[in-house]
């Protein structure tokens, strides 16, 4: 996935209505350096961009009880399979 510059932008509490009202694990997100945050993630601003990773992370997590780690490792590995797939 490519980060879109000119996107909207949305507030912590945003992204935790995104993934099913779970402030902890957008926190965990931040924590895996999925999403990043500056010093306070309360605080920092997103984008659709990082609402769209945190709400495929919730869906990994949801449906595979993938832990916040095996979740990050999950995105990495996807997100270079569909560079491979874009290669061919």
């Amino acid at each position: 996935m490519s980060e879109n510059r000119q996107d909207i932008e949305l507030a912590f509490d945003d992204l935790v209505r995104g993934c099913d009202n779970q402030s902890n694990w957008i926190l965990s997100l931040i924590e895996e350096s999925v999403i990043p945050a500056g010093e306070t993630p309360q605080l920092s601003r997103y984008s659709g961009y990082h609402l769209t990773i945190a709400r495929r992370a919730w869906r990994i997590h949801r449906d595979f009880d993938a832990s916040p780690s095996a979740t990050a490792l999950i995105l990495e590995l996807l997100d270079e399979l569909e560079d491979l797939r874009r290669r061919l």
